[in-house]
Parts: structure tokens; sequence; C-alpha cells
């Protein structure tokens, strides 16, 4: 930088560098607007003007160039050659016109990049060809980062001057971009002039035929400022003359487009008349006009015809009072038809406010409903429209009643119920009669569903719906909560005794016979009944009330109604506390197996043993199964702790000899859970026992609710070698029809039929000695359980009952003392007091 500044104020005589300066300047303001008035042209025309710019801007730099030298004061004489003078100005002028070509042409973001390098190229170009004309009696050296960054400056400025040339046309803009042009060269020439060294050498000396520097200078000056000057004049009155042309242009244009947009309105006006007369009439809602004098303005034809207006009628300036006395008059509307009522009518018209929306309903005497609609205008007067909502409302009405109904019975549904019993509440918080609720259970439904189908179910509930309908009177609502669950309201004078009467009316009503086509079905209900206000006084209290009692009702037996008592709240918290043991009992570790043997009756040995569920809670003690196995199937635990009986029962089994069998009783839930088979398949297979060890005991509970889903698992399990037993055999109506669609390896006589062995009439000891021999016959295996008599294992050895089990033998033991019972097993079907003796030591 030192070097640069050096140069020019110690080598330089400052009058020529002001000089060059001006001359570089003018070159630049004129370069500029050229190349904006190239921008505007077209195509053909364009590339003229980028060579009088090229021209201009490239004459410009020569010039500057060689004033700059001829201020340049080296200190040994100069002089330049002119073949390379001549070659700097030609290079100059094409590469700077291609720099503006490409900026003016272009329309990407390199443009002015790509342009001002280009120009910058043009701007060093001349200027080194410049260098080497000249001639001195020695050597030029260079510094070459100083020529580096000559080259780069003038491409950067050039650059910048091409970015705002391209974007702004303005005469403070175009003037920036001449000074950034005219520092492209200056920074350019005087930074690549401090690159140069000149090493004195006598023995050279100029060429005969240079040009000399005052010559030189003289002419240069004169030719730049003239040519720049005639051409920045002709750019300005070419400019000027364009911009008259083009102002003169807009306004033909102008007056030319206000002449279309004219024609173009009238033309619309008439199209918007004539859709707007056709969208009137074409409306489905009858428009009409009053102004404020309550004179017709205009109406369409849906409006006429929708009152049966007369022609007459119709009229502009027809006052309003005619249109609305013939409506009256001719009985249109619907009511009273005489002067009495129009004038009525007419006066609760002209009452209403004049500056607000109005909207009734007018109901026509043919049915229809026509909502009218008044809009008032600013100037006085209204716009009314007319709508039929006719099938609205109904429409209206119909979602309302789906919303609040069961589309199978057409009955009232939770939400309508819950609406009707808080009105029905609330009169009889008011000093009105009582209110009964009956919450009504269909026994056994889902069985009727699962065997004979969802239509015949469907087919049920619907004529429940019609007998309940006949079963109760005007003041009683009814209305289906959900599956087959219905309730019932009404009011009741003496509590008890309405409420007992109409409970026997629907149990009597709905336990007759069914007629379901190819069927015919019998049904019982359970009935659950609250009072109020005595067990609520709100519709979700007494609502709570009444399904207690019908839980009650249901556990005494079914088929049965039960009032709502306060102990039936204590007891279903007991219940729920009773739940919530049982979910984290497995967790804890309370549960625990006990094992009852059944033995073979030939041989007296034992046979294997039935895995038995216990739960041993740490403060109720040893809860019944009979308890916690239904809650657990409810809650759907059953699963869980079903696979914990498997595992569990399986890794015992393995501790046994091989010819003992473990039997385990399966759930319902465990075959819906989709996981039963895996979970043998990994239970057998941590134990380390054989499959056919294993008995899986299926009752026809499991298997009626979705028997093929049932029996495929079954199948995979007996493909296995898993040995399948029927359990409670004879208590159910389809252990026929099991037998024949799936090879159970066993079969075990219910114990109802067992006891009755040795019942107290013989009809029952027959039909139970029956059952035991059909089963023997079927040539499976057969046990027989709850034997605890000799009397009954008698009998079922001379029926050749393969099996037995019961107290008779041994109640259900812990796992430890089986080990006991295993180490003394004897032959104790043959005599009973080594039996005992061997059930005594396993006791001990």
């Amino acid at each position: 930088m030192f070097r640069i500044f050096t140069c020019i104020s110690g080598e330089h005589d400052w009058r020529l560098v002001l000089l060059a300066g001006l001359v570089c300047f003018v070159a630049s303001i004129v370069a500029v607007n050229i190349f904006h008035r190239a921008i505007s042209s077209q195509a053909g025309t364009r590339l003229i003007w980028i060579a009088i710019a090229g021209a201009a801007i490239g004459y410009g730099i020569w010039a500057t160039h060689f004033i700059a030298m001829l201020a340049y004061e080296p200190g040994v004489p100069t002089g330049y050659s002119i073949a390379l003078t001549a070659l700097s100005l030609a290079v100059a002028m094409l590469l700077t016109s291609g720099g503006l070509g490409f900026a003016a042409t272009e329309s990407s973001r390199w443009r002015a990049p790509i342009g001002g390098a280009i120009i910058g190229a043009g701007i060093a170009s001349m200027h080194y060809l410049g260098m080497w004309a000249l001639e001195v009696p020695g050597h030029v050296t260079w510094s070459l980062d100083l020529v580096a960054a000559s080259i780069v400056l003038g491409m950067l400025f050039g650059y910048a001057a091409l970015a705002i040339a391209v974007r702004y046309q303005d005469r403070w803009m175009s003037t920036a971009a001449a000074l950034l042009l005219t520092l492209a060269i200056v920074s350019h020439h005087f930074t690549a002039m401090g690159a140069v060294g000149i090493v004195p050498d006598p023995r050279l000396a100029p060429d005969a035929m240079s040009l000399s520097p005052a010559f030189l200078a003289v002419a240069i000056a004169g030719v730049a400022l003239s040519v720049l000057g005639m051409s920045l004049v002709g750019v300005l009155a070419d400019r000027r003359l364009a911009l008259r042309t083009h102002r003169f242009e807009e306004i033909i244009s102008q007056l030319s487009l206000a002449r279309h947009q004219v024609e173009a309105s009238q033309r619309e006006l008439q199209e918007q008349k004539l859709r707007l007369d056709t969208a009137i009439n074409h409306m489905g809602e009858g428009l009409c006009m009053f102004d404020a004098e309550k004179r017709l303005v205009v109406c369409n034809d849906r409006y006429a015809n929708m009152y049966r207006l007369p022609p007459e009628l119709l009229v502009p300036g027809t006052h309003h009072r005619d249109i609305i006395t013939h409506r009256i008059v001719n009985g249109i509307l619907k009511g009273e038809a005489s002067d009495s009522a129009a004038t009525q009518r007419l006066a609760t018209l002209n009452a209403l406010p004049a500056n607000e929306i109005s909207s009734r309903v007018d109901e026509l005497a043919d049915g229809r409903l026509i909502c009218v609609t008044r809009q008032p205008m600013a100037g006085g007067g209204w716009v009314a429209t007319h709508l039929d909502v006719t099938e609205q409302r109904r429409s209206e009405a119909k979602i309302t009643h789906m919303a609040q109904h069961d589309a199978l019975t057409d009955l009232p549904n939770r939400v309508l119920l819950k609406e009707r019993l808080a009105h029905a509440l609330s009169i009889t918080r008011h000093g009105g009669p009582n209110l009964a609720v009956l919450m009504l259970d269909l026994d056994r439904f889902k069985d009727i569903n699962d065997t004979l189908g969802h239509s015949a179910g469907d087919a049920l509930l619907q004529a429940v719906a019609a007998r309940l309908r006949r079963c109760v009177n005007d003041t009683a609502s009814i209305a289906r909560l959900g599956g087959d669950e219905f309730a019932v309201i009404d009011y009741v004078t003496d509590p008890i005794i309405d409420g007992g009467l109409l409970a026997e009316k629907i149990k009597k009503a709905l336990s007759e016979p069914v007629d379901l086509g190819h069927h015919r079905v019998t049904t019982a209900t359970s009935i659950g009944i609250a009072i109020a206000p005595r067990d609520g006084t709100d519709s979700d209290e007494i609502l709570r009330s009444a399904d207690l009692a019908l839980y009650s009702a249901k556990s005494r037996g079914r088929g049965s109604f039960r009032f709502f008592e306060p102990e039936l709240d204590q007891l279903l918290q007991a219940r729920r506390g009773l739940e919530r043991d049982l979910r984290s009992a497995l967790l804890n570790g309370e549960f625990e197996l006990h094992y009852q043997p059944f033995l073979n009756v030939a041989t007296g040995e034992t046979s294997g043993f039935e895995a038995l569920l216990r739960w041993n809670h740490p403060q109720r003690g040893m809860v019944s199964p009979v308890k916690f196995i239904p809650l657990a199937e409810e809650t759907g635990l059953i699963v869980p702790l079903g696979e914990w009986v498997l595992r569990t029962a399986c890794a015992e089994a393995a501790k046994w000899p091989d010819d003992l069998k473990i039997a385990v009783n399966l759930s319902p839930a465990q075959f819906r859970s989709q996981d039963l088979v895996p979970v043998v398949i990994s239970a057998l297979a941590n134990a380390g026992i054989a499959p056919h060890r294993l008995e899986l005991e299926v009752t026809e509970t499991a298997i009626i609710h979705d028997s093929e889903a049932v029996f495929a698992a079954l199948g995979q399990l007996h493909d296995l070698g898993v040995r399948i037993a029927l359990d409670d055999f004879g208590t159910g109506y389809s252990s026929l029809s099991f037998l024949q669609r799936f090879p159970f390896d066993k079969v075990k006589i219910d114990r109802s039929f067992v006891s009755e062995l040795s019942g107290p009439t013989d009809e029952s000891r027959r039909i139970a000695r029956a059952v035991v021999r059909f089963a023997v016959s079927l040539g499976k295996t057969t046990t027989a359980e709850g034997v605890e008599t000799r009397e009954q294992l008698d009998i079922l050895r001379a029926d050749a009952c393969a099996e037995v089990q019961g107290f008779h033998f041994s109640p259900p033991i812990q796992g430890t003392k089986v080990a006991q019972m295993i180490s003394e097993r004897a032959p104790a079907m043959t005599e009973r007091p080594v039996v005992r003796r061997a059930i005594a030591g396993a006791a001990s």
C-alpha cells in the first residue's frame, strides 16, 4: 500500500492525474447511460448500443491509462509503440463490450459477477498491453502481488458497478454506478503502476517511431472529451426522445383501454341484469322487497308461487297490506281466514322493529313451514326471504330422534332416559309422587345370541321391547341402555306394592316363549328396583342404586327381582376391595396350588393330580375360589392367573414319576387371549415334562361362546400330545355335539350326577347311572368327580368307570405333601383301611 501512495505522490503529475480521472468519469457516465439504453432496447438494436457502450468505456479506459501514463515521471525518457498502443485500445473495447453485453442479455443471478469479471479483465488487458507499449532506456520489473491486487480490484469494482446498473436506472444510481466503474479503472491503474519498477540501461534507447508523450497527451484528451461528450449528448437525446415516445404510446394505450372498459362495462351491466333476473327467479327462497312506504319494489317467481299470489298483486307499488290480507282471507296461512284475522296479523307485523333483523316461522294450511327473515334497508323498507324449512325441520326431528333412541328397538336410549329421569326427579323433589326405577337384564341372553346368531338375538330384543310397551301405562318411560339391559321408570303411590306389581307384570310378560321363526326360545329376566327419593335424588345416584339391586337379583339365582337396600352398596364396596386385593395378589405371591389325586378304579393306584387354585390372603385368610374365581373371570385377571397356574403345575409335576399326570382347568377367557397355545408350549418346555402328562380340562361354557376358536386351539394342543378332557359332562345341552366335533381323551362326569348315585329316589339314581354308563360307552377315559362314599365307589366300579376323584380318597393337599403320598402309593381300591392309612400319612 505504501508503494502505491509513493508512486502516485512522487512519480506522477497531479494535473494529468486529475485530467485522467475526469476523462474516466465522463466515459463511465456515457457507458452507464448507453448500457441502460441497451437494456430497454429490443434484441435487434441492443447489440448496437452494447457496441457503442463498449467503445465508449473502452476508449475511456484507454484514454485514462495513457493520460495517467503521461503523468508518470519515471526519471528516464519514455516513448510508446504505435502498434501495441492501438492493440490495447481494441482489446479494451472488445472485452468491455463483452462484459456489458453479458450483463444486458442474461437474466440469471450471475449476470453482474460474470459481466464485472469480464470488464475487469478488459481493464487489466488494456493496462498491461499499454505498459508493454512503453519504451524506456532500461528494463521494466513487476511486483506480482500488486499485479494480482490490481486485477482483483478491477473485477470487484466492475461487479459492483454492474450490480447497481442492472437493477437501477435513475439519475443518482446511474451516477453511483459510474463512480464505481471509475474506481474500477483508476484503482486498477494506480495499483498496477505501483507494481512497476524501471531499471535504467544506457545501452537501450526508445524507438525512433515512438509517439512523443506531449503529442499523445493532447490528442488523447481532446479526442476523448469530444467523442465522449458527443456520445453522452446522443444518449441523453435518445433517452428523452424515447421517453416522450413511450409516454405518448402510454396515453394512446390508456385511451384505448378506457374505451374497451366502457364497452365491457356496458356489456357486463346488461349481462348482470340478465343474470340477476335469472338468479332471483331461480332462487330456492322466495324474495320480496318493500320500500319505506311498505310498497312492493320487486319479488321473484318463488315468492309468488309460494303464496299463490295473482298477477295484480305482483305489480311494483302494491301495498304490503293487500298481500298479507290475500294470504289470510284465502286460507293460505294456517288459522282463521277472516278480515279480523288479517287485521290482527298486520298489527303484529307492523309492531316488528324497523331497524332490526327479525325472523319467524309461518305454518301454511297445507302443512308447510316457511321461515321468513326480514332485513331492514338503510333508506327505509326491508328485504324479506321466505324459505321452505319443512324437510329441514323433519330431518332435524329425525336426527334428534335417532340421537335419543335405540336404533334396534326404537326405545329411548340412556341419554333421553337421563333427561326424562331428571325431569321426573324434579317433580318428586317438589312434592310429587315417588318414582320407581327398574333395571332389567335378560338372563342367558348371550347364550342365545351366540348359539342362534345375532339376528335371532336382535329379534328377541325387539320382542322384549314390544312386550315392555304393553306392560306399562302412559306415565312410564322405557329405555334400552345397551345390550340386553333395559330400564323402566314410573310414578308409584306405594313404592313396595306398586313397584313389586310392576316387576311381577314385567317378569310374567317376558317369561312367555318368543317365536323367532325357526326357533322358539324362553328367557327369564332379573330386575333391580330403586325408589326415589329414598334411594337417590339425582339420576346418577338412583340409576346406580337400581343397578346394584339388579346385580343382587342376578346373584340370587336370576329370574327374580330385588329392591335396593343400603347393604348392597356395602357389598359392592366389599367386592371392589376384593377386586383390588386380587389385582395385587399375584404380584405378592399370595396364590398357591393344592392337588387332588384321581385314582385308577381297577388298580387303586394314583393316576395323577388335579391342580386347584387357592388364595391365601394375608388379612382375609383362605379366600374361597367361589368368591374370587368369578371375579377374576369378570375382570380378565384369570388370563395371567391361568398362565401362572399352568407354569407352576407343570414345574411341580416335573418332580413326580413319569406315569403321573397333572390336570389343569382352563377358563373361557384364556381361549380369547390368543396366547394359550404358546403359554402351554412354554410351560412344558420350561418344566421339561412330556406333553402327554398334561391334561387340560375344558368346560362346555368355555366352548359354547366361541366354539370355532376353542376347537382350533384345542386341536393344536392335541396335536402336540397334550390330553384334552371335557369337564362337567352331562350339565349342558351341547355335550353330544362337542363329542362329535372333537376327539376328547377324557370325559369327567359332573359331581351332581355322582352324588345322585346314592340319592334318595330311584328316579334320580337311575338317571345318574344312565349318564355314567353313557359316558363309559363312549370309549374314552371316564373320571367321576366328587366321590364321597364307598357306595358311590362300588356303583362306579360296577359300571366300569375308569377313574375316580373325591374326598372319599383325599382332599386337595399342598404340593409338599404330594411327595409323601406318592412314596406311599398302594392298591388303595382293594382294601379301604390301607387307603385311609395312606391318606392319614399324607395329611399328617
